[in-house]
């Protein structure tokens, strides 16, 4: 493998060829930063991160299948990873995902099933599919390593980047989901600076639906409880979306509907502080409610 000159001899060694993803200079402040997830390779988002730590997991116990819930991100990056390890994967999505997850696990060779209206409504149909099946139930929203793949890479690679810099962040936000990401950045970032970093988390506001977010029960989330959120903003679909068009009329870059909730979440607490907003994905899957916002807002 040649890093330097990005020449790979599996996918395997691409994925950790391209960290640390880009930290981008973002044109919407004196300090922002924009950290680009959607260089991952097999998803385009940061959740290749996470399905690397469940996949390296579940190798050791000698899983021979395994099973997910997911909103989309990382059923496909564990079904890249399965395909090319000859491993057998089922993916159960929920009906409101966008229908390219579906399309693409397809393409992938995985397994897919479609039911309920949200991730939580998966869970106790992977649990029983688990048992019956033999497959290893990889379980990103409870399994401690979905923190730990942030704390070992994501945030590392955003301390060092700065550092380059002559910085140290004095503002993270990120959005929530499993709230893995925003768990491992958060426990870094405070274990090294305390609360000289603040850490801001994203959520859809009340009635609205960002893909990929959820609003969050703080005291029945296990990853989130391993870290430390100083304060939660609501941000809704309308608000995300003009968030991805800030950045493409300013920076030239096409993020994902979350990256721009937290985009939104910056312009309501603009100051001159050292910030770094996390960028889960890009735009290329989201066309479809892209276009629907931007025909009514």
């Amino acid at each position: 493998m040649s890093k330097d000159l990005h020449v790979f001899e599996d996918s395997i060694d691409l994925l950790e060829g391209m960290w640390p993803t880009p930290l981008l200079k973002l044109n919407i402040g004196k300090d922002v930063w924009g950290k680009l997830e959607f260089y991952n390779p097999f998803s385009r988002s940061i959740k290749d991160r996470t399905a690397y730590y469940l996949f390296k997991e579940a190798i050791k116990r000698e899983a021979k299948a395994m099973v997910e819930a997911t909103s989309g991100n990382t059923g496909i990056a564990l079904a890249s990873m399965a395909s090319s390890h000859g491993i057998n994967f089922t993916m159960f999505v929920p009906a409101t995902a966008s229908k390219v997850y579906r399309l693409f696990a397809s393409i992938l060779g995985a397994e897919v099933f479609t039911a309920g209206e949200k991730t939580a409504d998966l869970i106790p149909l992977v649990k029983q599919y688990s048992s019956v099946s033999n497959a290893v139930n990889l379980d990103q929203f409870n399994n401690p390593v979905n923190l730990l793949a942030h704390y070992n890479t994501t945030a590392k690679e955003i301390d060092e980047q700065l550092t380059s810099q002559g910085l140290t962040p004095q503002r993270i936000i990120a959005t929530m989901g499993t709230g893995g990401h925003i768990a491992g950045i958060s426990k870094y970032f405070k274990e090294k600076y305390g609360d000289e970093v603040e850490i801001i988390g994203v959520q859809p506001a009340e009635g609205s639906r960002i893909p990929g977010l959820k609003r969050q029960d703080f005291s029945n989330n296990s990853l989130l409880a391993l870290g430390k959120v100083d304060r939660v903003m609501d941000i809704s679909l309308e608000e995300a979306v003009d968030g991805v068009k800030l950045i493409g009329r300013t920076s030239g870059i096409l993020i994902g509907i979350s990256a721009g909730a937290t985009v939104s979440a910056f312009n309501k607490v603009k100051d001159d502080r050292t910030t770094v907003l996390i960028f889960p994905d890009d735009a290329f899957k989201y066309v479809d409610v892209l276009e629907q916002i931007l025909k009514t807002h």
